[in-house]
């Protein structure tokens, strides 16, 4: 658990950002099968965008 707190702390806004666009995209090709998982992926992905943009114009 640790390693992925550390992984979130130490990684770049824009790396975030990256990782949140490529599980949202992912996201769509599971839509139809699992609604579920689809929805559960969109708000990991959502989660991520805000705190990388939130990591990003904090940045100084």
């Amino acid at each position: 658990m640790s390693k992925i707190l550390s992984f979130f702390k130490d990684s770049s806004p824009l790396k975030l950002l990256g990782i949140s666009v490529l599980i949202a995209i992912l996201s769509y090709f599971i839509e139809k099968p699992f609604p579920n998982l689809f929805m559960g992926f969109r708000l990991v992905a959502f989660l991520l965008f805000v705190y990388g943009g939130m990591r990003l114009i904090n940045r100084k």
